[in-house]
């Protein structure tokens, strides 16, 4: 009766909580930072004339040789003096000016291993540059250990995919202590009483 008791007593030991942790690869903060150095990359093309070859190494910790041909394709100017990218008010392939606030949505397809990076573009009241309402989607993959942008899309509907193949996070309240229960898988389990506390099994009768 007494190891019994002890056991009890032990079971209401609170232990520190441990952190739960997202199925999500990357976090938010780590997405942001690829996109904003992504951008930076190919805003550093436009500042000098360049060799290609630099061109190319400068583009690559951030995206796929695919995306950097369509981006340079349609961008890059060749001059005497060597290559280089001139400002437009709707250049192609760059990175979006996403506001990297609440707006800015993250997707993790789990299935296809690709995170989706999106948000609403209004139409603009006035500027050079008119378009109608839309979702500019950036899509990274992970290839060869690295995230890479892979493909930038824009859509009239925000992207979705299957419901069960989101990656949703599990974050718990920050709480002080968890209370660990020895009974749920000794105790209960041995005297089919998976159900009651301590107290209900009559641990503590003869002490109240």
């Amino acid at each position: 009766m007494l190891l019994l008791i002890a056991i009890c007593l032990i079971g209401l030991v609170s232990v520190p909580t441990v952190t739960a942790l997202s199925n999500q690869p990357l976090t938010k903060e780590q997405v942001y930072t690829i996109l904003k150095e992504a951008f930076q990359a190919q805003s550093s093309l436009t500042t000098e004339f360049r060799p290609y070859d630099e061109v190319q190494q400068i583009l690559a910790p951030y995206f796929h040789v695919d995306y950097s041909s369509m981006f340079l394709d349609q961008n890059l100017m060749k001059e005497e003096e060597g290559y280089i990218v001139y400002g437009s008010d709707f250049a192609l392939y760059f990175v979006p000016f996403y506001s990297y606030t609440d707006e800015t949505k993250i997707l993790f397809d789990q299935e296809e291993n690709k995170i989706f990076v999106y948000e609403l573009f209004k139409t603009p009241e006035s500027g050079p540059v008119s378009y109608k309402d839309h979702y500019e989607v950036i899509t990274l993959e992970k290839i060869n250990s690295n995230w890479l942008i892979t493909d930038l899309a824009m859509e009239d509907k925000a992207p979705s995919i299957k419901e069960d193949t989101l990656q949703k996070e599990t974050i718990k309240k920050d709480t002080a202590f968890l209370t660990w229960n020895p009974f749920k898988t000794t105790i209960y389990s041995l005297l089919e009483m998976d159900n009651r506390t301590p107290l209900q099994a009559g641990c503590f009768n003869e002490l109240f």
